[in-house]
């Protein structure tokens, strides 16, 4: 477990979120009196990930001040000067990636997952891209994601167009690192609505999990 990288996507503004975090990046809101990237870090070393490339954006300063006092962990930091999009930073990071296979998470999501269970699962489907993937009574606010028979995923719907109970893009990724070759080196793009919909056809599967989700993207969810 050890051997793989995890990218911790930390650059976003926080737009909806600064009336209640007072100039604070958005993953370093607090979650019951600890900072949210805390809890991703601290579940993450807990299952034996080690090696964290966190890409950082706005007030970088202050997450790359926080996290530099931890010391049961590598850290690097990938700096966005503009906001590159979850696709964009993603690419800007690509260099500081050391293993064939790396795992992403959502800055602003923590999902209940076993991560050696879902690499195996992974690397068994020969996926360029694994989406960890949750069921919800209503996934209006998400947008849903379907898959066939072998959990090859075939479609991904905006928010609000399949209203109702469905499979939902739960916020962690598994990807192989030559699949950064189809996104632009400094183009702001995004995984959701750029990335993951080209690959459709080819190989990119979901897993479906289990655990809880937790969002504090919005301030209704936080």
């Amino acid at each position: 477990m050890s051997k793989i990288d995890t990218m911790i996507l930390a650059g976003g503004l926080g737009t909806r979120l600064q009336s209640v975090l007072n100039d604070k990046p958005k993953c370093l809101a607090p979650i019951n009196g600890k900072p949210f990237i805390e809890i991703l870090l601290d579940d993450c070393i807990k299952q034996g990930l080690r090696r964290f490339i966190l890409c950082v954006g706005y007030l970088k300063e202050q997450v790359i001040e926080h996290l530099s006092q931890r010391n049961d962990c590598e850290i690097v930091f990938s700096l966005e000067e503009e906001s590159l999009g979850t696709g964009g930073a993603l690419k800007n990071a690509e260099r500081h990636i050391k293993t064939d296979h790396f795992i992403v998470l959502n800055g602003d999501t923590f999902l209940e997952v076993n991560y050696n269970e879902l690499i195996e699962w992974h690397c068994k489907k020969n996926a360029d891209i694994t989406i960890a993937i949750n069921y919800f009574q209503n996934i209006g606010r998400y947008g849903s994601v379907t898959f066939d028979s072998n959990s090859k995923i075939i479609g991904f719907f905006e928010k609000g167009i399949n209203p109702g109970y469905g499979w939902i893009n739960a916020g962690v990724y598994v990807m192989v690192k030559s699949i950064l070759k189809e996104i632009e080196l400094n183009i702001n793009s995004s995984l959701e609505f750029d990335l993951f919909p080209d690959c459709i056809g080819k190989s990119i599967y979901g897993y479906k999990n289990e655990g809880n989700m937790i969002d504090i993207g919005t301030l209704v969810s936080y």
